[in-house]
């Protein structure tokens, strides 16, 4: 197995790599057990201090509550209503008629109205207030219909807060604040006058206690004796549909609970991961572990230098040396990899030898082919026409026809010998001037050929004259437009050749006033401008596989038509242009 190893790189880069792990592995166990325990500190530190927060909270709404019972049930309006059946008072009301009793006792109503509609527009969860005597007889009863259950129909001592379903139409829980109404100043005077009870919506608990857990991964439970869930709140990413039972059995959660009057309890499971606090502890385990990291990649450093970096380099170099002496031979005693690449470079080295042997034989059979080749070429040119016998036959011709004083036969003759002797210009390349040129000569004989029916006309603007296109570009088009749309017209027809520059291109445009197409004929046109046919004639095809040899897909061609109207070809090149 050590042999093995000691023949492989991957095997020593194995154990190696296998080493780094372990102590990675162990670096952040130990960090992970660390932080889980004072994460477990923090969280229970955190649960302490929500608990105590909740309940300062609804001790502060408590307060309130006893404010605004203590404004709506003062002293002396219970004793005005004739709860105090003692005093002077009560004698000068016996002296009183029933309609004066009923008067002052309405307008005393009206006051307690007037306490209570200011109490609940500060206080919107209130929804409704009952004032009983100390015989539990109901003195007075405001905002929403309320009947107490039975089991709730008795006389508190002490302040008191329960829930219960206060309205049987709804599936809600309401709150219910009870407060004990006193006269005198306590001790043995203090005699108890009633009671004031409050109803009052969830949502204003609910609400306070949402606001202290929602920035931690929690949940609350509020509950009582008579009715175990009043409201189950989560924050964070606590899963649905979970209980608090669920979570208090869960190892990952604080569990904590209070009471609140009466049996009122408020119970709180905090996330132990979901509230993870960064320590000093941590930041060191991490430097420990980047420090171990770095060594061990230092050594890995080291090693792949020594074991592969570097020899790897004295291939690289025998390589660049391999050009200047092809017979050398590398020849590494090694039994890992990098020995059997070195083996299968001397391997390489011999076939290529070998190789570039059968090229050099190849190259002299190829030239000798390719010379065979051209002097076939050189005996085809012999065998062609002298362009010039033609050109000095019609010379011959235009002095005949010029001796006879046949001007238009001199004209077409000196015409012809111009055209040919521009058709065998070596270059492809020439200037819009000789193509202008030439156009004009091809219009004379259309003239002539057609006794003045067809005319053509050419206009080029000055500044395009000396930029350069391709030869025999414009001949095919307007020969197209002559013997396709104006031949077999009745009426006279012209042909309008124009060339123009627009933002550093030529602009090439020309248009007949003859028979025109049919959308078929024009859709099968246009096809050929994308996907040009072979051809060995110089129609649009010959023009289209001419313009991408030259200008590549920097080219556009469109072509507009209509019957008896005639036919408009727009070409656009660049005004620059060189032979491939």
């Amino acid at each position: 197995m050590i042999q093995k190893i000691r023949n492989s790189l991957i095997m020593q880069l194995i154990c190696i790599v296998f080493a780094v792990l372990v102590v990675l592995a162990v670096t952040l166990f130990t960090s992970y057990l660390y932080v889980r325990e004072t994460t477990l500190n923090y969280t229970e530190t955190l649960s302490d201090s929500l608990l105590r927060q909740a309940d300062n909270a609804l001790s502060l709404y408590e307060e309130n509550l006893r404010y605004n019972a203590e404004a709506l049930c003062q002293f002396m309006v219970m004793k005005e209503l004739g709860v105090d059946e003692d005093g002077p008072e009560s004698t000068s009301r016996k002296k009183m008629s029933e309609d004066e009793l009923q008067q002052k006792k309405e307008v005393q109503e009206a006051q307690i109205s007037s306490y209570y509609s200011q109490i609940v527009l500060k206080n919107r969860e209130i929804v409704s207030a009952i004032l009983f005597d100390s015989d539990m007889k109901t003195i007075v009863s405001l905002g929403k219909p309320v009947d107490l259950p039975e089991k709730q129909l008795y006389l508190r001592q002490e302040e008191d807060l329960n829930a219960d379903n206060y309205f049987p139409e709804s599936n809600d829980f309401f709150y219910a604040f009870y407060y004990p109404i006193y006269s005198g100043t306590g001790g043995g005077s203090q005699k108890q006058l009633g009671m004031c009870v409050f109803i009052l919506e969830h949502w204003r608990i609910d609400g306070t206690l949402h606001n202290i857990l929602n920035d931690n991964m929690a949940a609350m439970l509020l509950s009582d004796s008579n009715k175990l869930n009043l409201a189950f709140h989560t924050f964070g990413n606590i899963t649905p549909g979970v209980t608090m039972s669920d979570l208090r059995q869960d190892s990952d959660y604080i569990y904590r609970e209070g009471n609140w009057q009466n049996g009122i309890r408020i119970a709180l499971a905090v996330s132990v991961s979901g509230n993870t606090s960064e320590s000093a502890g941590v930041q060191k385990l991490i430097v420990v572990a980047a420090v171990l990291s770095s060594l061990l990649l230092t050594i890995i450093i080291f090693f792949s230098y020594y074991q592969m970096a570097k020899p790897i380099h004295e291939l690289d170099r025998f390589i660049a040396e391999s050009i200047g002496h092809p017979e050398n031979r590398l020849k590494m005693n090694r039994t890992d990899e990098i020995g059997t690449v070195a083996a299968s470079l001397d391997h390489m080295l011999d076939e290529n030898q070998l190789m570039i042997k059968e090229i050099k034989n190849s190259k002299i059979r190829l030239y000798e082919t390719e010379l065979a080749q051209q002097k076939m070429e050189i005996l085809a040119y012999r065998n062609q026409i002298n362009p010039h016998f033609l050109y000095n036959t019609l010379s011959c011709m235009r002095d005949m026809a010029l001796i006879k004083d046949e001007n238009d036969i001199a004209e077409m003759a000196m015409a012809l010998s111009d055209i040919f002797r521009y058709a065998v210009k070596g270059s492809n390349i020439v200037t819009v001037r000789d193509e202008v040129s030439y156009i004009d000569k091809f219009a004379r004989i259309i003239e002539y050929r057609f006794m003045g029916k067809i005319m053509i006309e050419t206009n080029a603007a000055d500044e395009v004259l000396d930029k350069p296109m391709i030869r025999f570009f414009l001949q095919p088009l307007v020969e197209n437009s002559v013997f396709h749309g104006l031949e077999g017209k009745m009426e006279d027809g012209y042909v309008d050749v124009r060339i123009e520059s627009v933002d550093d291109r030529l602009e090439l445009v020309v248009k007949d006033n003859g028979c025109g197409m049919d959308e078929e004929t024009l859709e099968n046109l246009r096809e050929k401008f994308t996907n040009p046919r072979e051809s060995t004639g110089i129609g649009i095809s010959n023009i289209v596989q001419r313009l991408r040899l030259f200008y590549g897909d920097d080219y556009r061609m469109s072509v507009e038509s209509e019957i008896d109207k005639g036919t408009i070809i727009r070409i656009s090149v660049p005004d620059h242009i060189r032979e491939p």
